[in-house]
């Protein structure tokens, strides 16, 4: 005797072999095709990263695996820029789940969640993977990272800030963390740095030039190797403490003592040379405030700076004059150490010029030393507009 389950079977394997000889006559992909296009999984980094994407027809792979590798490329340079390392745990921490472009979306989502049993799991979406913006799922990655450390190490709702993800993120690329240190140089040179405490305590995640702040100030904690201390703190339970921060990164307790710490360490950058072999617009910009005669070399009035072209009528009869320009004569070419031939060039010319000076040559020998050093420097103040 034929069960009703029986019957039941047999009709619906009737249907759904009816249907899909339907969508083969209407000229739609066949259940098998369908099949073979519905999202994979694949894993990386020890199962912390998961990927779920659709296949691109004629593709095997789809977009799981150039994903797959970006993400764990991050997680991989994170772990080595900091020195940490994700304890080994079964289960997927970064969730990544790609559509499959079929939308004008193209925000990159994501989401604290927690699997089944209490992990913390982090759930980023990519509606239109090949439009996503890379600075943003860096960003999602980077915080999904840090969140899943803290929690395996023993934190448990305890999550670094925002603008303390995205300097992560700029601290681990060098060329990154040269441009962001030459723009708060530049900042800092025009007096517009905020207060230094206030940066580590009030500072937020930024959108364009402004995130340098963020990449200078942990390109510094990376250093000092506070990354990871920091996150051992969040681990133990404590929460963000910026006060804590500041005086790690200074060794000052008072503020004012904090902020004129960072300013020292800003004054040294000056004469760091950040990018070997060219000379930034920075450099140049550091170059040129060197080339006055300062006092105390010499007498002057108050609010009144000496040229190198003042100098010229003067270097015969004025002996503070000839000793300022020897005393600058030794400065200008260490100003230009790794910057690159042009600015030695010039450098070396303003040497000669400043040589010239402090033997108390007569103004008319001195002229052309002057000229021929100034078009060096001419020409390369043209080339930076």
């Amino acid at each position: 005797m034929i069960s009703s389950v029986s019957i039941f079977r047999a009709f619906a394997a009737a249907v759904l072999l009816t249907g899909a000889a339907f969508a083969q006559e209407e000229g739609r992909p066949s259940m098998a095709a369908r099949v073979r296009n519905l999202p994979k999984l694949a894993t990386a980094c020890d199962g912390l990263v998961g990927v779920l994407a659709a296949d691109v027809p004629g593709d095997e792979y789809g977009f799981r695996l150039p994903i797959l590798q970006f993400v764990s490329r991050q997680v991989r340079n994170l772990e080595h820029a900091y020195k940490i390392m994700m304890p080994k745990r079964d289960g997927i921490g970064i969730f990544v789940n790609v559509g499959d472009g079929l939308t004008n979306d193209t925000r990159v989502l994501s989401r604290r969640t927690r699997r089944p049993g209490g992990e913390v799991q982090t759930r980023i979406t990519l509606p239109s993977p090949g439009f996503s913006n890379l600075d943003d799922l860096r960003f999602a990655v980077a915080q999904a990272y840090f969140r899943v450390w803290i929690f395996r190490n023993g934190g448990a709702t305890n999550e670094l800030p925002e603008w303390v993800v995205q300097g992560a993120v700029r601290a681990s690329d060098a060329d990154t963390v040269h441009d962001d240190m030459r723009l708060v140089l530049n900042l800092w040179s025009q007096a517009r740095l905020p207060y230094f405490p206030a940066l580590c305590t009030d500072l937020r995640k930024a959108r364009g030039p402004a995130a340098a702040l963020p990449g200078y100030l942990v390109a510094w904690m990376k250093e000092k190797h506070l990354v990871k201390q920091v996150l051992d703190r969040m681990a133990a339970g404590n929460p963000w403490d910026g006060e804590y921060l500041a005086e790690a990164l200074t060794g000052e307790t008072e503020p004012f003592m904090q902020d004129r710490a960072s300013d020292e360490r800003l004054a040294r950058l000056t004469r760091a040379v950040l990018s070997p072999g060219r000379a930034s617009d920075w450099d140049i910009k550091v170059f040129t405030s060197r080339l006055l005669l300062y006092p105390p070399f010499f007498d002057k009035k108050e609010n009144v700076s000496y040229t190198f072209q003042a100098a010229v009528p003067l270097a015969a009869e004025n002996q503070a004059v000839r000793d300022a320009a020897w005393k600058k004569a030794r400065e200008i070419p260490f100003c230009a150490i790794g910057r690159g031939d042009a600015l030695a060039d010039a450098a070396m010319a303003y040497r000669a010029f400043l040589v010239a000076v402090a033997q108390g040559k007569p103004s008319d020998g001195l002229k052309p030393l002057l000229d021929e050093a100034d078009a060096k420097m001419n020409a390369i103040l043209a080339g930076l507009k």
